[in-house]
């Protein structure tokens, strides 16, 4: 492994960069164009970016500054490792080992100064001139990055190199607060929290090496590996120098399987699931999708228009987990929610579209089994924390940050809230509520849903759904911790 060159985290005055190719004024996606060339060396672990930010400003009269989120610090092992103790062994499985970055320029015509991660992953770039309403700006960064051998969402190891995150990203503007909402990187959960954005890429790699990216080839030039995407809620970028590439098509959708030869089978997967979502709540506006088996520290993850998976889920594991990654295409990237503040609003819509899946699969045998295995599980929880003395926590409307560990997240997140959101379906038939999902999908589409706009939405398509809703993620679900009891309206 390379040596590591020294972090920096500096203020840096303006300094012009060349200007990368962008959308036009008329395509930007959101308030964001972004324009990136990647480079990465055949070592796999250094990777060089350009990168230029057109920013209009919708948010404020007179803006003077830009808040920018970049997760690479995360990585440096300045602070706690990105991963919590029980994932630790498997993000970092060859021991604790930092990744860096430098950057060497960063600044724009109309930046005062750029000041970079003297807050945890967070860059702040001041304006020379104030911003009016409908007034552009561009930003420019240069950095260099040496990743760590990590099995994680940022990292590269003996399959992969995922980017994901990986370039500073302009942070979700919080009108209620006034100011751009910058959340700091957990290792529990998910801290993006991005609006959609247009991105185009130049990507600079050897030939031989497969890539799966979030946007689609720009013009169907393989050659140049030039991507381009309106409306992305982030643009990720995972490289593999040697694989296999297995792909299925389903009306339209194509799913494309990058991996070692053992998982050609999760492409037909992935194909119904993206048929069998779009008929439910609605199209995407990207039809590709891959899928990167790699030695990754958990089941699954998800991005724009691609997820990673564990390398090491066995057969019977598969479909279901794919099936929940495909769901969250809808469930974070069309729409758009505050993971952070509330992670359940997409982890249990993707649970619940899992158990759809299964259903309209006609393996209803195989959905109960599923939907009991997390009533089970969060019984045994509730009752292992009252064996201790203690109250079980499993309160859905916490932060991310406000877990405790990662067993509390799962089963509440992923488990109760899930539950939660079945009740209600089975109180109006499942596909009636597949159908009231896909109402709150138009009405959100490429947007961004609060707690309360999602279930304002569910109440205007059946009265007193959404709130329902609301009582049995607030609820105990269970009469002595055994048996699922639906809640009243």
């Amino acid at each position: 492994m390379k040596a590591m060159p020294l972090i920096i985290c500096i203020a840096i005055a303006l300094s012009p960069l060349t200007a990368l190719v962008s959308c036009t004024d008329d395509e930007v996606g959101g308030n964001c164009s972004y324009s990136l060339t990647v480079t990465a060396d055949a070592d796999a672990n250094s990777i060089s970016v350009d990168e230029s930010v057109t920013v209009v400003n919708t948010f404020e009269d007179g803006l003077t500054r830009l808040v920018f989120a970049f997760y690479p610090d995360a990585y440096t092992l300045k602070y706690p490792p990105p991963a919590d103790g029980i994932m630790l062994d498997a993000a970092y499985p060859y021991g604790l080992n930092a990744g860096s970055y430098s950057f060497l320029e960063a600044g724009g015509d109309n930046v005062k100064s750029v000041s970079i991660c003297d807050t945890p992953c967070k860059i702040v770039v001041d304006l020379s001139s104030p911003l009016a309403l409908g007034e552009k700006t561009e930003v420019r960064f240069s950095f260099d990055l040496t990743m760590p051998y990590c099995n994680a969402r940022y990292g590269y190891n003996d399959f992969s190199v995922n980017l994901t995150f990986y370039f500073p990203q302009l942070c979700r503007y919080d009108r209620d607060a006034g100011d751009f909402a910058f959340y700091d990187y957990v290792a529990t959960g998910d801290p993006f929290v991005f609006e959609v954005a247009d991105y185009s890429l130049y990507l600079d790699c050897p030939d031989d090496w497969t890539v799966a990216c979030s946007a689609p080839t720009a013009d169907g030039n393989d050659e140049e590996k030039l991507f381009a995407a309106h409306s992305l809620r982030d643009l990720s970028l995972i490289l593999v120098p040697e694989a296999e590439v297995s792909s299925a098509t389903a009306d339209g959708y194509t799913a494309c399987v990058i991996h070692d030869g053992s998982y050609d089978y999760a492409a037909r997967y992935a194909a119904d699931a993206l048929a069998l979502f779009s008929d439910a709540f609605g199209d995407l506006p990207v039809k590709e999708y891959f899928l990167v088996f790699t030695p990754f520290m958990t089941a699954g993850a998800e991005f724009s228009n691609l997820a990673l998976f564990s390398a090491s889920l066995s057969f019977a594991e598969t479909e279901k987990v794919v099936a929940h990654e495909v769901a969250h295409q809808w469930w974070y990237n069309l729409i758009g929610s505050d993971q952070v503040a509330a992670p359940w609003q997409d982890e249990a819509l993707a649970q619940w579209s899992t158990l759809y899946y299964f259903e309209k699969k006609d393996m209803k045998n195989y959905a109960d089994a599923l939907r009991e295995s997390w009533a089970s599980s969060y019984s045994s929880y509730v009752e292992s924390q009252r064996a201790l003395g203690e109250d079980a926590l499993c309160d859905v409307f916490r932060a991310t940050t406000e877990y405790r560990d990662f067993a509390d997240y799962y089963i509440t997140v992923y488990c109760k809230a899930a539950l939660a959101v079945g009740l209600c379906a089975e109180s109006v038939t499942k596909d009636a509520f597949a159908q009231a999902l896909s109402v709150y999908a138009k009405e959100y589409y490429l947007g961004f849903a609060s707690r309360n706009s999602m279930s304002e939405c569910l109440d205007g398509f059946s009265s007193g759904l959404g709130k329902m809703l609301v009582s049995s993620l607030s609820a105990s679900l269970y009469d002595k911790c055994t048996s699922l009891t639906p809640l009243s309206r």
